[in-house]
């Protein structure tokens, strides 16, 4: 192939895992292609590298284990291993086209034509391909363009490639959230909106996984709402009023960089847990991540966080982390100053948390008999010593 563009050489290019990879399969055989590529284009951080080759998986293994790298066969079957230099994983895919796709899983044949690879993939800017010399390819002659305009294009017919995978409608909108500039694109949405019923056959992990990435997105609301304006996971999504208070609870995250999802979440549902259990029909959430939700509603639950003591008793009844984000959502809510969130979150972060300093034995010592009777006696004195200021 001719290259279509040329940047200046990453280090990521160079790298000495990557080179080790370019070396064993040679070049022209492998190149790096999606995310890594897309990001460089946009001096966007790149984080994983993935690779494509004209090789059989079994060529691949073979010349890999024959230059001393380990190979896991990841996902063989769809013609993908993974090469580990130094504890890292580079994932390294047979070129493919698509035998036989049913929306969740997919039959395939492998190629060693990059063009053809390239019209199986979602989206336009994902098909750009690199060398390690910062050569860049565009196989169809649109992914460089459509980046540079920062659309976010399927490639060719949106409904053909929804129907090959249906994930591919969340990928959708949380590209747009991250790459897009300007308006969706009409035949897209109408593609999306026309099989939105089919994401609840998807695994629960693979429907987790995106949206756990949409809400990341600095200012999840925009594409939450674009999302429910056109029918996408409407019996879970919150009504638009939830949107704008995420809107305001992630400006001020990003504004205090506490970033944190679960309060995400909390809102997203309304802060009710039938919701949580509606919303578990697709998500998977991890049992920490239930934890952490309950914890910052059961700090919103307290009277206030207006004064220093209410932000001291949250965060020995609950954690630095859920006081944290529950004065998110109040300041969200206009329930905080604004001019004492400073103040309270530098009590989050440095306030040196105290232990009771009785126990169960000091009570038996003055004649309390285990039991029921002292253990209420011992929350009794607990409570006072937390309304004297955790004093005395």
């Amino acid at each position: 192939m001719t290259p279509d563009k040329t940047i200046p050489v990453q280090d990521w290019m160079t790298a000495s895992g990557a080179a080790q990879i370019f070396e064993a399969l040679g070049d022209g055989n492998v190149l790096f292609v999606g995310g890594c590529v897309r990001n460089a284009l946009l001096d966007k951080e790149v984080d994983d590298l993935d690779l494509a080759t004209k090789l059989a998986p079994e060529d691949v293994t073979a010349k890999l284990e024959a230059a001393d790298i380990k190979v896991i066969p990841t996902g063989i079957d769809h013609g993908t291993v993974t090469a580990v230099i130094d504890s890292k994983p580079y994932e390294i895919t047979t070129l493919r086209k698509d035998v036989e796709t049913d929306g969740r899983r997919a039959t395939v044949a492998f190629t060693d034509d990059w063009a053809e690879d390239a019209r199986r993939r979602d989206f336009t800017m994902n098909t750009l391909l690199a060398d390690r010399a910062g050569n860049i390819f565009d196989p169809l002659g649109l992914g460089l363009e459509d980046l540079a305009a920062r659309r976010v294009v399927f490639v060719g017919k949106p409904s053909e490639r929804i129907e090959e995978d249906y994930l591919r409608i969340l990928r959708y909108f949380r590209f747009h959230a991250l790459y897009a500039d300007g308006e969706p694109d009409a035949e897209a949405l109408k593609a999306c909106s026309q099989e939105a019923g089919k994401i609840k056959t998807l695994s629960r992990e693979r429907i987790t996984q995106e949206m756990f990435k949409i809400l990341s997105v600095d200012d999840p609301a925009k594409i939450l709402t674009l999302m429910s304006d056109n029918n996408i996971l409407g019996d879970i999504l919150a009504t638009k009023d939830e949107f704008l208070t995420i809107r305001h609870v992630s400006k001020f995250q990003c504004d205090y960089n506490l970033r944190f999802l679960a309060s995400r979440f909390l809102v997203l549902v309304d802060f009710d847990e039938k919701n949580i259990e509606k919303m578990q029909e697709y998500i998977l959430f991890p049992k920490v991540f239930l934890k952490d939700m309950q914890a910052t509603q059961n700090v919103l639950n307290l009277p206030d966080l207006s004064d220093d003591q209410a932000v001291k008793v949250a965060i020995y009844k609950h954690g630095r982390v859920p006081t944290a984000q529950a004065l998110m959502i109040e300041l969200a809510q206009d329930r905080v100053i604004n001019g004492y969130a400073p103040k309270a979150l530098d009590i989050v972060q440095n306030w040196n948390v105290p232990d009771f300093p009785l126990s169960g034995e000091d009570l038996m010592n003055e004649g309390f008999k285990p039991g029921p009777e002292l253990g209420a006696e011992l929350e009794r004195r607990e409570q006072e010593w937390i309304k004297r200021g955790f004093k005395g």
